[in-house]
């Protein structure tokens, strides 16, 4: 018959010789955080608004230097 000290002296020595694979969940969440800064990025390069001082959005409208927009 082994006493609960014995047994919890095994139990620990079983939890210290398994592998911890687990991420701290800090860096989960910057990680997360740095993948939708990411995707924000790559959505505007694709989908964002491309109208420069070579294409006017509207028919009629001047671009402004000293703005830095159509008017």
């Amino acid at each position: 018959m082994s006493s609960k000290k014995d047994r919890r002296r095994r139990q620990r020595q079983r939890e210290a010789e398994r592998p911890k694979r687990k991420l701290n969940p800090a860096i989960v969440f910057l990680l997360s955080i740095a993948a939708a800064i990411l995707l924000v990025i790559a959505g505007v390069a694709v989908f964002g608004d491309r109208a420069g001082p070579g294409e006017p959005p509207w028919p009629g409208a001047a671009w402004s230097p000293a703005h830095g927009h159509w008017h």
